[in-house]
């Protein structure tokens, strides 16, 4: 309790002090002489203003234009960009001026605001994304190469010449090319089918599908899964018992409460037991309710007196089947009851009926703690939440 007052006020101060922070900052940028421009390239804004004119205020919209280059800036900008496309040049035909690979185009420059554009002068040898061609000549064939830089309202191309060659191969890639080739060739015809070359280059060839191991790993998926189903299986069939056990200790102060008041209304203890089962049947079907193992043992232990069996033996047989020492004690007071006519035993039972009640108000103390402490998480999380709404604006705004 004590957190979760220290927690709401920590919420509390530092909404307020953001909130303060915020006001302040807004209120000094309430009045203003002038306003920013965006950077080149993202564009302008409108902004929406109140104006004092004399003795009256007018709200007016401003358009701001992004920010301008000058044109010395703009010049040395394309410069920079041609050094930069020098060097690449460079490093990409490694000064040869030829190239026997794709070439990869810079898309921009860093630091650097101007816009590239490609182009080149024989596409079918070298494309305009810098990839070359299927029937280049082993000898080479020769292209332009050429970028257009543009920045604002200035543009020049920067243009240079390349020899392209056909890339090289590795052996596989070049038994793949021949085969693909030889098979548009000989299937040229069909339109379903692509037939495959029997022989290349007077060699007998022949094809396998890639195994793709299905039965293997299926072999291998059902052994995990059986290895995994024992395991799993006893711990649903733990789970389970765990859940009974729980269900029949909540259902215990139920039981001895209602032993007591029938008890105290003059039934003996056998009919206060066939009373107990008899109304838990009928409520049962009545409502529809699922079966409450303690209150099952009960309508057993009941049926096991009507088929014969004596008293106290049934009692004896239904501590041992709760298997809870609550219970088992229970089981024991009926039974010394029985045996040595223990005439305090409706004592007892108010006594261990006060002490399940006792017990029961601790266990829901708990549980409710349990319940706070789980909630802490969600209610952590709705706080960052709620600081990262308000503190973003503001540290925009700082910026």
């Amino acid at each position: 309790m004590r957190f979760r007052k220290y927690f709401s006020v920590a919420i509390i101060v530092s909404g307020t002090l953001l909130g303060l922070g915020i006001y302040i900052q807004e209120k000094q940028d309430t009045e203003m002489n002038c306003l920013p421009r965006n950077p080149y390239g993202e564009g302008g804004y409108e902004q929406h203003l109140s104006v004092e004119a004399g003795n009256r205020e007018e709200k007016i919209k401003i358009f701001v234009e992004e920010e301008h280059y000058k044109e010395q800036e703009v010049l040395e900008y394309i410069q920079g960009a041609k050094e930069e496309l020098e060097q690449w040049y460079e490093g990409q035909t490694k000064g040869t001026g030829e190239i026997q690979k794709d070439m990869k185009f810079l898309e921009q420059i860093a630091n650097n605001p101007v816009m590239l554009s490609w182009s080149t002068g024989w596409p079918d040898v070298l494309s305009w994304e810098g990839r070359i061609g299927e029937n280049v000549s082993e000898q080479g064939e020769k292209t332009e190469l050429y970028c257009t830089i543009s920045l604002e309202d200035h543009e020049e191309v920067w243009a240079k010449e390349v020899t392209v060659f056909p890339p090289v191969l590795s052996e596989s890639q070049e038994l793949e090319k021949k085969i693909q080739k030889k098979a548009e060739e000989i299937s040229h015809e069909e339109g379903k089918k692509l037939l495959l070359p029997e022989t290349i280059d007077g060699e007998t060839v022949h094809y396998k599908k890639d195994k793709d191991y299905k039965g293997p790993l299926v072999c291998i998926l059902s052994l995990l899964l059986g290895l995994g189903a024992e395991p799993l299986a006893r711990e649903k069939e733990k789970q389970k018992e765990e859940k009974k056990r729980k269900e029949m200790q909540a259902d215990y102060p139920d039981i001895v409460e209602k032993l007591v008041l029938f008890l105290r209304a003059g039934f003996s203890i056998r009919r206060a037991m066939e009373k107990l089962a008899t109304g838990y049947l009928r409520n049962r079907d009545k409502y529809h309710l699922g079966e409450r193992a303690a209150y099952e043992e009960v309508v057993k232990t009941c049926r096991e007196m009507e088929g014969g069996m004596y008293e106290a033996e049934a009692y004896e047989r239904m501590g041992r089947r709760y298997g809870i020492s609550q219970y088992k004690m229970l089981s024991v007071l009926l039974v010394q009851n029985l045996r040595r006519g223990n005439e305090n035993l409706l004592e007892l039972l108010e006594r261990e009926a006060a002490s399940v009640t006792e017990e029961r108000k601790r266990s829901a103390r708990v549980k409710g703690e349990e319940a706070a402490i789980k909630l802490l998480l969600p209610m952590v999380m709705q706080l960052v939440v709620v600081l990262i709404i308000l503190m973003v604006p503001a540290f925009l705004s700082f910026m």
